[in-house]
């Protein structure tokens, strides 16, 4: 309707013009958009003619990245209010507890270095229980199940750190001699010790405890390393049954060449010293093969507990 009267204004005199405008008493014309008012403003006044040919502005083109809607003053006023979220990792108020149990991976080089770089760290306090010689199938020589238990009642961690079955390639056999053994490489063996190993998990594993198990390395020694080709998949498969409460590190990437075989030799340390991994017997560390091998191993568990990399005060 307000198109009608705009063309019929610029055909007719000033007076005739006025005269078509009384006819139209009781019509009240759409005011534009921008310039409408509420109910209680009365009608909108009528456009000077002089003015009518000239186009309305157009509206301004909404910015893809808010959906194409302007922002509202109180929209503007929530955004005021509401708090950024803080960025970067939560700091607990108390250092987080972490236990190293294992075999002699943890009793001697890798465990105690990466003990010492984990205590050096300002939010974290490392213990350490490690046995030589010790595994989950000769429960009747040192029996994990039940000594981890222990500790993790005294130490009470947030997280625990598993290296753990490299002396597991036996018959299974149970506390004080009890019990059957269960012969290696029989049928029964895979599931027998999956057993044990979500038997330690039990004890270990909580509802504000999670573990780190981390897998065994590549060994040099033909003979084990067919036998670890068996146990890594079925603790990797346990590990993973935990959900979030349980972490599986695969270490072969680190201690493997690119043609699969083992890593003799790498840059170890902050000065990047090629030096040589393995013992003679190609099984055991070096010292600094245990410092390769914990430098790896470190960052993962920081990156459980979701703490940055600080670095001690000197």
């Amino acid at each position: 309707m307000t198109t009608t009267m705009s063309a019929l204004a610029w055909r007719r005199p000033l007076l005739g013009f006025l005269g078509g405008l009384a006819l139209c008493v009781g019509c009240k014309p759409e005011p534009p958009a921008e310039t409408a008012g509420s109910p209680e403003e009365g009608p909108a006044p009528v456009a000077d003619p002089a003015q009518v040919d000239e186009a309305p502005p157009e509206p301004a083109e909404a910015d893809a990245s808010d959906g194409g809607a302007t922002p509202t003053p109180s929209d503007a006023v929530a955004e005021v209010e509401t708090e950024p979220e803080p960025e970067g990792p939560v700091i607990p108020e108390e250092p987080y507890k972490v236990l190293l149990i294992g075999d002699s991976m943890i009793a001697t080089g890798i465990g105690a270095l990466l003990e010492k770089k984990l205590d050096a760290h300002p939010h974290v306090v490392c213990y350490r229980k490690g046995k030589s010689s010790s595994g989950l199938a000769r429960r009747d020589f040192y029996d994990w199940i039940d000594q981890a238990k222990r500790q993790v009642e005294f130490r009470e961690p947030d997280l625990v750190v598993v290296i753990l079955g490299g002396n597991d390639g036996q018959d299974l056999t149970r506390p004080s001699g009890k019990g059957k053994r269960v012969p290696w490489q029989h049928e029964d063996w895979p599931g027998a010790y999956r057993e044990r190993v979500d038997a330690l998990l039990a004890e270990i594993t909580g509802p504000e405890r999670r573990v780190l198990w981390v897998g065994l390395p590549y060994m040099g020694l033909r003979s084990l390393e067919k036998k670890l080709t068996i146990i890594r998949p079925i603790q990797e498969e346990a590990v993973e049954a935990l959900g979030d409460r349980g972490m599986y590190l695969d270490s072969l990437p680190f201690v493997t060449n690119d043609e699969g075989g083992m890593l003799e030799k790498a840059e170890v340390g902050p000065r990047n010293k090629v030096q040589t991994l393995r013992a003679d017997d190609k099984i055991h560390f070096t010292m600094a093969g245990s410092e390769y091998f914990a430098d790896r191993v470190y960052p993962q568990v920081l990156e459980v507990l979701a703490l940055p990399d600080v670095q001690p005060e000197p």
